[in-house]
């Protein structure tokens, strides 16, 4: 979530002040492309992947099942999210294609974006709310 935080607050707005130039400038001055698939990439998926194991994981909790089931049904539906809807956005926004592409298209493409990464923080920001609750209950042992 920090690096989520991060780049809605430092990065984003480097690339999006005025689609589709400030992208372009933004693209040819950094290694943006390349080095975000390092920090939030599909490398690092199964690591976020392994948090869909939680509800089994603790299933003989009954008080912190609920919250882990939520917790593993946010991280699910952001990682199904960001590969269905995202990356394909990204497909085009950061990369050189983006170049050859209609100014209107571009500028609604990184609104999209912007309002799509908005959309993943929150429900991981409820995932991870969850996730804090459940590790926060009692184990009561029998």
């Amino acid at each position: 979530m920090g690096g989520t935080i991060y780049q809605m607050l430092v990065v984003v707005p480097m690339w999006s002040a005025g689609v589709p130039e400030s992208l372009g400038a933004f693209l040819k001055n950094t290694n943006y492309a390349r080095d975000i698939l390092r920090f939030f990439g599909p490398r690092w998926m199964p690591a976020r992947s392994l948090a869909l194991l939680l509800p089994f994981l603790g299933w003989n909790l009954r008080a912190h099942r609920p919250f882990f089931g939520v917790a593993a049904c946010c991280f699910a539906a952001v990682i199904i999210f960001t590969v269905a809807y995202v990356y394909p956005i990204n497909a085009v926004l950061f990369t050189e294609t983006v170049a050859l592409r209609d100014a209107n298209e571009v500028r609604a493409l990184a609104h999209h974006w912007i309002i799509a990464d908005r959309v993943r923080l929150f429900v991981g920001s409820v995932g991870y709310l969850a996730l804090l609750r459940a590790l926060s209950l009692p184990v009561v042992s029998k």
